[in-house]
């Protein structure tokens, strides 16, 4: 038996006795709505859907909040997701760089990406969203919907990330906190934020870089960025909030002396919001946002020999707007939402250095939507139906629905479960298309999810989620860059647990199994055109508030099911975060971190010229003022 399965079988081992390992549940614990999801929040953001306790979502949700993100000392979103259940990232190299992701089996293309609302996925590059360029001290919580959310959100059949950045201090003029970090060549992470409130108006501002010369070979981050919020609160409970976000990032991807290349990346994101919240009537509100911006990326290919130059320099630029008004009505337990919504998207796509026929695109997709998503509680029963029609210039008509449910069968377990009807667009780029024409099929789904939340074992909080989706219409690419449209499966078990608190110590974790097969031949699929079969997530939580020490341990195995020759496709990482604050009694005590990533210095990878970053330290500290 090797080091590495050994490892595999106590972490198991682990996550299968974690309830034997505690003596008594903390209150807090009881409460379902509170531990579960987090949902239930009544903060203003500009977001499709309705705020509402945990007992009336009928999807699958994991929510991560600002404590846990910073526990975790993670640079980006993708170093969140990583120890998300259900979720996972194809492997982590320098921080700020690209990495690929999915949510049960659905990869990063069908899934949708918001901040506040303003979508993040580039339309014209395989509708994907560079979580690796979303920093995450401008972070509140991140949502994360495991599956189809079409009626609600429209284009995301592979789930949403949902990311609600934070709002001003209040009872405060002025607050903040600066942080440091530095680590394995050169990896650095700067950032700072101020925020406060002044009467009615608050502000809420951060910034920072992160910067590397690379973890691996060609691998180097040159990532800045900066986020700006101003609020206001009318006298009757309304709001008003107007934000911009600016990121700038330049990267190396990869270089192979064996096969005679090396690649080099951009992203660019400027976005900005406007939204109001405003209450008409005692059970009617009105809600209106406008977004617009603009994105752009590159991607470059060059030789070593005979002499180092680029021969591929595509690049994509899109510039956007959108609007959006909505009506509340009631409350969370028996509520309406009704709303339109309107965006367009200008593209465009270039090929610099090589001649290639209809490479080059200039288009304008416009879309048209309405959608109406309700809550209906009658006892212990929710029903939740929702249904959306999106029209678009470009593309078939979607027409999206969804019917959910929750049933409180105890008062400490939920039971759970949605039908839906879901799409993504097509690839809107020279991979979508071999005669420079848009495709106008939409790539669709349905699915089925149920399950059950409970906290009736002692000492455990358990969620677990079946899934049966069925996808067709789904565009995949082969290794020469063919084109096809395939019909797939994907079914499984989504699970994760949390223990209560024994002398500070706390376990939680997940686990997720994919069977993923071609409808027409039945073979099963690989892991990188559906996400890991086998997955396997955990975590040990040492708080103790006497002495101000936090420390986290992580765990992530998973079984990629590669059948490229030489890779190495099953892996088990472990990464240690450790935070010491200088003054325990104080909250805005000076601290002191270090993170330890990859421990175990495992190899993961499709293609050995990308493999995931070796074991590497780094050495930080924070100060609030």
């Amino acid at each position: 038996m090797t080091a590495k399965q050994l490892i595999t079988i106590l972490l198991a081992s682990l996550m299968v006795l974690s309830p034997m390992a505690v003596t008594q549940l903390r209150a807090e614990d009881t409460d379902e709505v509170t531990r579960s999801l987090g949902l239930s929040g009544e903060e203003a953001v500009a977001v499709p859907h309705s705020p509402r306790p945990a007992s009336l979502i009928a999807e699958n949700v994991t929510v991560i909040d600002a404590d846990e993100i910073a526990r975790l000392n993670a640079h980006t979103v993708a170093d969140v997701l990583q120890t998300v259940p259900g979720a996972q990232v194809d492997l982590l190299q320098t921080p700020g760089n690209v990495v690929l992701y999915d949510i049960l089996g659905s990869s990063s293309r069908h899934v949708l990406v918001q901040i506040d609302g303003v979508p993040q996925n580039f339309v014209s590059s395989d509708n994907f969203a560079h979580i690796g360029s979303i920093p995450v001290q401008m972070i509140e919580r991140i949502e994360i919907i495991k599956g189809p959310a079409s009626a609600a959100w429209g284009s995301s059949l592979g789930g949403v990330i949902n990311i609600i950045t934070k709002l001003p201090a209040q009872d405060t003029p002025a607050t903040g906190l600066a942080s440091a970090s530095i680590g394995k060549n050169a990896t650095t992470d700067l950032r700072a934020e101020v925020s406060g409130t002044v009467e009615q108006l608050g502000y809420y501002l951060t910034g920072g870089k992160l910067f590397s010369d690379g973890l691996i070979p060609r691998n180097d981050v040159d990532f800045n960025h900066g986020f700006g919020k101003l609020s206001y609160d009318f006298l009757n409970g309304g709001r008003a909030i107007l934000a911009v976000d600016a990121r700038d990032a330049d990267m190396g991807l990869s270089e192979s002396y064996l096969y005679n290349f090396w690649e080099t990346g951009m992203a660019r994101y400027l976005n900005g919001y406007f939204s109001v919240q405003y209450p008409l009537a005692e059970r009617l509100s009105l809600e209106a946002n406008a977004r617009g911006g603009r994105r752009s990326t590159a991607h470059v290919i060059g030789n070593f020999f005979p002499e180092p130059a680029p021969f591929v320099h595509a690049t994509a630029r899109e510039v956007y707007q959108g609007y959006e008004t909505a009506l509340n009505w009631g409350d969370a337990n028996r509520g309406l939402k009704a709303g339109v919504e309107y965006e367009q998207t200008e593209v465009r796509q270039r090929e610099l250095l090589m001649p290639i026929p209809d490479f080059n695109i200039d288009k304008t997709l416009t879309r048209y939507s309405a959608y109406l998503n309700g809550t209906y509680t009658l006892g212990k029963l929710s029903v939740l139906p929702g249904a959306r029609f999106d029209r678009f210039n470009l593309l078939d008509d979607a027409l999206s629905g969804t019917l959910g449910a929750t049933y409180r069968l105890t008062d400490n377990t939920l039971l759970r479960g949605y039908a839906a009807y879901g799409y993504s667009m097509p690839l809107i780029s020279n991979y979508g298309s071999t005669d420079g024409q848009v495709p106008h099929k939409l790539q669709q789904i349905r699915t089925v999810q149920a399950g059950i939340e409970s906290t009736a074992i002692p000492y455990l909080w358990l969620k677990v989620m079946l899934f049966d989706n069925e996808v067709w219409n789904i565009q995949t690419i082969d290794r020469y860059n063919v084109l096809h449209r395939d019909e797939q499966s994907r079914e499984g078990v989504d699970m994760e647990w949390r223990t209560s608190s024994l002398y500070g110590f706390m376990l939680s974790g997940g686990y997720t199994f994919t069977d993923a097969r071609d409808k027409k031949t039945g073979k099963q699929l690989s892991g990188g055109e559906s996400g890991p079969r086998h997955a396997v997530k955990g975590a040990l939580t040492y708080q103790n508030e006497e002495i101000g020490l936090t420390s986290v341990l992580t765990a992530n195995y998973s079984d990629w099911n590669l059948a490229t020759p030489g890779a190495d496709s099953t892996a088990t990482f472990l990464d240690l975060h450790v935070t010491q604050k200088l003054a325990s009694s104080s909250d805005r005590s000076p601290e002191l971190f270090f993170s330890v990533r990859n421990i175990l210095d495992t190899k993961l990878y499709q293609y050995e010229f990308r493999p995931a970053a070796p074991r590497w330290f780094e050495f930080g500290g924070r100060l609030r003022f």
